[in-house]
């Protein structure tokens, strides 16, 4: 989004809450959600005006916004599910075989001398 978007956004916000937007705002919260597209954030600032009266900051932003790629994307998750996989395909068993002995020390390791 471009620092011209995030000015829109408050502008957006502004006709809700009534807050006071200056360059120096804009810029501010550019620098904290900036990364975000504008129709993800401006749904986020609606959805925070659907459900709270309070005035919506940049953390209901984040919290709100659909995940990208520096925010809201459970990195770790697909690390290990890359890595469960890898391990798998190197002991000859299927991701699903090794769901379902999911925290069977001895399945594991009978597996793990065989590969």
């Amino acid at each position: 989004m471009q620092v011209s978007e995030t000015a829109q956004l408050l502008l957006w916000a502004q006709g809700v809450d009534g807050r006071v937007l200056n360059e120096a705002t804009a810029r501010s919260w550019h620098q904290l959600i900036g990364h975000l597209s504008f129709d993800d954030a401006l749904e986020a600032v609606q959805q925070h005006y659907r459900e709270e009266h309070r005035w919506v900051m940049p953390a209901d932003v984040l919290k709100l916004a659909a995940p990208t790629p520096r925010y809201g994307v459970d990195a770790t998750a697909e690390l290990m599910a890359e890595q469960k996989q890898a391990w798998c395909e190197a002991h000859g068993v299927t991701v699903e075989e090794f769901d379902e002995h999911e925290g069977d020390t001895e399945w594991v390791e009978a597996v793990s001398r065989r590969g």
